[in-house]
């Protein structure tokens, strides 16, 4: 019964805490309940315990966060009631003090914000190489001696569209046209960063020197 119900509570407090999108930095790894389970099955007298409690509550923790102690309880209220005790073939209310571990790591990892991808890699490397050979630095440029950095702002929309932000600088208004061509050109091939598995709105800055 107690590796039961810890294994059905630490699941609801999962799936409250991802639903709340609870950031995994505000839980406590280790949480010690008590309570008691009466004649009827009821848990009653459901409490934190750690090292700031007085007397037999007293226990060597650290005291659960506010987040924590939010999902539990409502955890809690989520679950079925107990078989209470026996005793002489009757039920009897019984105390429970349970030490319990939640996955906050995996949590983590869970709300860890996937990357900003190009074509399935590192846009750094390959969103440079695809754009490097799709630029066209040439006469028009050369024949007035353009040459300099290039740094433009750009979006990717969380459905992957490509939206133009601002150049922050460029040496000629013509070439600063010309790599916002090729960023334009990019959509479709853009994955944007996820956080908890949402899309997100991602900017990104491409420089780019002609010499």
């Amino acid at each position: 019964m107690r590796s039961v119900f810890m294994a059905r509570l630490i699941g609801e407090t999962e799936k409250i805490v991802d639903a709340a999108q609870i950031p995994a930095a505000e839980l406590s790894s280790q949480v010690v309940v008590g309570f008691t389970v009466d004649e009827t099955g009821n848990v009653m007298q459901w409490r934190f315990l750690d090292r700031t409690c007085a007397g037999k509550d007293s226990v060597g923790v650290e005291p659960a966060t506010p987040r924590t102690r939010e999902a539990m309880t409502e955890a809690l209220g989520r679950l079925e009631k107990w078989t209470p005790a026996m005793k002489d073939g009757k039920p009897t209310t019984y105390s429970w003090r349970l030490t319990m571990r939640l996955p906050v790591e995996k949590i983590a990892k869970r709300q860890e914000a996937d990357p900003l991808l190009f074509m399935g890699g590192d846009p750094d490397e390959t969103f440079h190489e695809w754009a490097r050979v799709r630029l066209r630095y040439d006469e028009r440029f050369s024949s007035r001696g353009v040459a300099g950095l290039v740094h433009v702002r750009f979006y990717i929309e969380p459905d992957g569209k490509v939206t133009i932000g601002e150049v922050l600088s460029s040496p000629d208004e013509k070439l600063a046209r010309e790599v916002i061509r090729v960023i334009r050109a990019s959509k479709g091939h853009w994955v944007p960063r996820r956080v908890r598995g949402v899309s997100q709105r991602t900017a990104y800055e491409y420089r780019i020197n002609f010499t």
